[in-house]
């Protein structure tokens, strides 16, 4: 990897950073306004939507903005031929939903989920628009104008689904939260990438894209099929209000690991891909980077999965005490997913999307079964079928990556024996707490800075060397993306 390339991925991390923490801390902010303003009924509609309409955005997306950040030698032909064909999906998926539509809710026995999924399907044209020029930013480590993107998104999405939810607008106001939040996101990027289609066409250069997005397409069908199949057959079998509580959590749990498993991975990607030839370099940063991530997020995860029953009430609303249930289950496979995702990384950084595939279609077919023998026990029997494949089928995924990589197994996990030793001593200090007869609110603050100082200390101790490390390497990367941002 160039100094260029190196720097730009101090500065990616940086904006990849602050667009994950600034944007998803918000979106909690943003959620919670949302849980106490509206029912679980509503969240359970949206979620049914969600299914079909994620189906579509799969569709749409082809794999094309990865392949335009991932290939090597790209020309103008290729950019314009994805532009086209990822438009012409939007309009003519956005056309099926729409038609689709009144079917979908007979399904489900929910008339008005035929007004909520044709609102959905405009998204579907606004999907296809931003596909490449994400590509191109990425590309060119523009990674500020990413998160720029996505904290206008989020803060038009957000103000206006609240706004929505006082007017009393219901599951409306949930759309109307992720339409303009679309809308937004196409002025931003197509502001910020500087680009314009050329009115071409090639066969030739959408074969080259085809076969490398090919496999994305065919993995983000399968990755749709595996974490959506819960909601497909929660909603199926237990109906919204159940779906809605259920949904209510695994939202709590994907804003946990956008912030601090998903930080790092979309420039680990690009970076990864700078790498391509060089094995024992990517290898060492890939050992770097899941270390840091389980410094950082296993503390989080398991901090949540104690506090998760008595603290998702408290914030959300005591219709949502079931959530917390749910969450204290889910937040379990966050501590895998925290280091896991790099794993996504690395195989998309060499050009071998085929692993992906072959992994998420055993990862499907798991998770399709254990849903459907799980659902009818509730929710909760549902996440814990979730969270089991994760670690059974974990050895895969080694395999893998000792396949592409030529990990050590026992270095991969001697990395983590710090952050887990710690998170021990962390939750021996949050079991205290309660013990002292707090009250909920009290307790929760109580836990959190006990939990922290205690893991803080432990790893210290246990650690010096790794602390010291991190601390330094953050301290680089801010002062760095500080000077970039006064640039």
């Amino acid at each position: 990897m160039t100094e260029l390339d190196q720097r730009g991925a101090v500065h990616g991390v940086f904006w990849t950073a602050l667009q994950s923490i600034g944007v998803r801390l918000f979106s909690l902010l943003v959620f919670i306004v949302l849980a106490r303003l509206l029912s679980p009924s509503d969240f359970g509609l949206l979620a049914m939507a969600g299914v079909f309409v994620a189906l579509g955005d799969a569709l749409v997306a082809q794999g094309f903005g990865t392949a335009i950040t991932q290939r090597e030698e790209l020309e103008p032909k290729h950019e314009s031929t994805a532009f086209w064909t990822n438009m012409l999906a939007g309009i003519g998926l956005g056309g099926l939903l729409y038609a689709a539509a009144p079917s979908i809710a007979g399904l489900y026995g929910q008339q008005e989920l035929t007004s909520v999924i044709r609102w959905l399907s405009l998204a579907l044209p606004l999907r296809g628009a931003v596909a490449v020029p994400v590509g191109l930013l990425q590309r060119r480590f523009e990674f500020r104008a990413l998160a720029i993107r996505s904290v206008a998104a989020a803060l038009a999405g957000g103000v206006a689904g609240v706004l929505a939810a006082v007017g009393g607008w219901g599951v409306y106001a949930l759309v109307v939260q992720q339409l303009v939040g679309a809308s937004l996101d196409v002025i931003v990027v197509w502001s910020a990438a500087a680009w314009w289609p050329r009115l071409a066409f090639s066969m030739r250069h959408l074969k080259d894209l085809i076969g490398f997005s090919s496999y994305l397409l065919a993995s983000g069908l399968l990755g749709l099929l595996s974490r959506r199949a819960d909601d497909f057959l929660i909603g199926l079998v237990l109906g919204d209000v159940a779906l809605g509580i259920y949904a209510v959590a695994y939202r709590g749990l994907q804003i946990l690991e956008q912030v601090l498993a998903k930080t790092g991975t979309v420039v680990a990607f690009t970076a990864f891909s700078r790498l391509q030839g060089q094995p024992k370099r990517m290898r060492d940063a890939f050992y770097q980077s899941t270390r840091a991530a389980s410094v950082i997020s296993m503390p989080v995860f398991v901090g949540v999965s104690m506090l998760a029953p008595f603290a998702v009430p408290l914030v959300f609303g005591e219709q949502y005490a079931q959530s917390g249930q749910v969450l204290q289950v889910l937040a379990l496979i966050g501590v895998l997913h925290g280091v896991s995702y790099f794993d996504y990384a690395v195989y998309m950084g060499v050009g071998r999307p085929d692993i992906v595939l072959k992994l998420l279609a055993v990862n499907t077919v798991a998770n399709v079964v254990l849903f459907f023998f799980a659902a009818p026990f509730g929710i909760v029997a549902v996440a814990a079928a979730y969270v089991a494949r994760a670690y059974v089928l974990l050895p895969l995924n080694l395999l893998a990556l000792r396949a592409t990589i030529a990990i050590s197994t026992r270095r991969y996990f001697a990395n983590f024996i710090p952050a887990l030793g710690a998170c021990v001593a962390m939750a021996i200090a949050i079991w205290a707490v309660s013990w002292l007869g707090l009250g909920d609110v009290n307790r929760l603050f109580a836990s959190v800075a006990a939990g922290g100082l205690v893991y803080l200390l432990t790893l210290r101790r246990v650690a010096p060397a790794l602390v010291q490390d991190l601390r330094s390497k953050l301290g680089l990367l801010f002062r760095r993306g500080a000077s970039r941002a006064n640039d």
